[in-house]
Parts: C-alpha cells; structure tokens; sequence
C-alpha cells in the first residue's frame, strides 16, 4: 500500500501537467525554466531577489525574472523542499526524506560553497519544514516518531539542533503527518507563536503553542482528511495574529470541499473561509493581502475581499515580497511572478 510519502513524492505524475509556454497567465508572469526540478523551496530575502529550491539537488538563485541555478556537489539526489535564505548571500537548504535523506546544508557566499551541517539519524524521522523567527531562532518539523511530532529548536543559526520535549506534544493520531510540500507545515510570528499543520488521519489539525514555549494544543479544522492525500498543507500568521490554513487533496486537486480556514487570536475554533476550489498547498501574507497556491491554481485576498483566482497554473508553493506582488515556484521548474 502507498503510504502519504509515496503519494506526494507522485503528486507530479499524477496531477501536475501545465501548458507553460505562455509568458503571462492570469496575472503572472512564468519565465522559462532553468532546472529539471520539482521546486517546492522559496525564500525572498528582500526586493526582486529570491531563493527557491526543489529535487535532484537544484537550487536556483533569482532577481526578478534572472535564474542562477546551482546544483548543490554531494546532494545531487537529496530533494531540497525546505529552505531559508537570511540574506541574498547566506542560506539553509533542508532536504526531505526518510532517515538520513533529511539533511541540512548552509552557504554563506551566494551559493558557490556549500556546507553539510547535519542530517537526521533517526530512521524513522522524516523532516518536513524549516522555519525562522530571526537570524538565529528557527525550527525544523518532523513527522511523529515515538508518537509524537518532532520538533527541533536552533538557538545559533542552525549550527546545533535541540529536540522539544515530548511533554509539550500532544500525541500524533494513528496515520498523522506533515506534508513537505512547500516549506510551509510550519509557522511563527513575531511574538514567539509556533504553529504547525498535518493531515492524513481523518481530522487535519493545527498543533499551536501561543505562548511559544514548547507547549502546544491541537485544534481540529474543517479541512477534510480522511485519506493519505488529504488534510492542511500550509500555515500563516497574519499581522493581527489570526492563523491561516489550507490544503485539500493532491490526489484529486480540483474537488471541491473546504481548502481554506482562519482561527481568530482570541478563539480556539477554525472558521472555514469561502474560496475558489481545488487543492493548495501554500498560503503567505503581507499586510491586508492574502495568497495562496496549488496544483490547482492560485488564489488572492486584498484588503479582506473574497478571494479570485489570478492564475490556473499549478504551482506547489507563494511568497508574497510585498502586498502586490510574489515569487511562486512549482512543478517542473517553474517560476511565477505575481504582479497585483
């Protein structure tokens, strides 16, 4: 039986087959693609440059619609779904797999050098996400081993890694996990706040420490998840604190059913938000603008209007740079600029 690992590493072959010769489509510009690489990593570091990441070992530095790829000496078969840039020259690139194939790399000259700082030793973990909240205070999602999620804590800019306590975690249900399929399972805001999201074990729920010490509660969604392919992909803070989530099946990326919710600071309960259907994997926000992507297109919010569809292309993960414009990367090497 394919377990939710199988299934999302042939998302590709199962859904992903974009026409891609046009410039512009629905607003976004698409730009030839630079690597054989399914690209789920992005980071903009500020302006028009941009890092994005994916399988095969292949990076891509980017300035507008410029692509440098790189492909990174050693990690040629690591599938690169994570990545942080701290500035246009230093970045972590975590790779996604069982076991060891979960790595993380750094480079600190814009990509010419490239440095191993650790890999997972846990056969059974499997990394899914890396986040920052500054230069040196990040987290990495795993999927539950011993029952429970791992989550792991840097102090020092991913040099050294700490695993929280089981203690703070509610134990994962049977068949639960995160999707690496954007960098995007995993969240924080500005006051400390840590969320993640998971599906695949008919509820999908958001695990969330609002005091961001280690501690956190699970809250159900209205997303569906009752199959391997199902359940939240993504997860964002907005600036008033409401926490944002979507997903939907990759399986089956134009069914209908919930693909976007909303849980206000002060409540426990997740709203479900009115949207175009289809699958999304990835959900950013600047200021009063919302966007979101998926294999099955990609949608946007401005100044809490109803959400329209700017593009029918599929893309696998959105960054929004400012409140009217957005990098987006996807199957196949593709890359989308969004310009509101």
């Amino acid at each position: 039986m394919l377990n939710r690992r199988d299934l999302i590493a042939g998302a590709v072959a199962l859904t992903a087959t974009p026409a891609l010769a046009a410039d512009r489509l629905g607003g976004i510009r698409m730009p030839a693609s630079v690597a054989d690489s399914e690209l789920r990593g992005l980071s903009p570091t500020g302006g028009k440059t941009w890092w994005a990441s994916g399988s095969k070992g292949w990076i891509i530095r980017g300035k507008d619609e410029r692509q440098d790829p790189i492909r990174i000496v050693g990690a040629e078969t690591l599938d690169f779904r994570g990545l942080h840039a701290f500035d246009d020259d230093h970045v972590l690139a975590m790779s996604a797999g069982p076991g060891e194939a979960s790595q993380l790399w750094r480079t600190r000259d814009g990509g010419k050098t490239w440095k191993r700082l650790s890999a997972n030793l846990d056969p059974k973990g499997f990394w899914d996400s890396i986040v920052f909240l500054d230069n040196k205070r990040g987290y990495i999602l795993g999927d539950p081993t011993q029952g429970r999620f791992t989550v792991l804590y840097t102090a020092d800019g991913g040099e050294s890694w700490t695993r929280l306590p089981d203690k703070g975690l509610p134990p994962a249900a049977d068949g639960e996990g995160a999707f690496a399929a954007s960098n995007g399972c995993i969240a924080v805001n500005h006051r400390g706040q840590v969320a993640f999201c998971t599906g695949g074990a008919g509820k999908a729920r958001v695990y969330l420490s609002r005091g961001g010490g280690g501690v956190f509660v699970a809250l159900d969604t209205p997303i569906l998840a009752d199959a391997p392919s199902k359940g939240a992909f993504a997860i964002a803070f907005d600036k008033g604190g409401a926490l944002w989530v979507c997903g939907g099946d990759y399986k089956t990326p134009k069914a209908e059913g919930v693909n976007l919710a909303r849980l206000d600071p002060s409540r426990v309960t997740f709203d479900a938000v009115a949207a175009p259907a289809g699958y999304l994997s990835s959900i950013s926000i600047q200021g009063d603008t919302v966007m979101a992507t998926g294999l099955s297109g990609t949608i946007v919010s401005r100044r809490g209007g109803a959400f329209q569809r700017v593009s029918a292309a599929p893309m696998n993960s959105v960054r929004l740079t400012l409140r009217r414009s957005a990098v987006l990367c996807g199957p196949k090497g593709s890359i989308g600029l969004w310009r509101g």
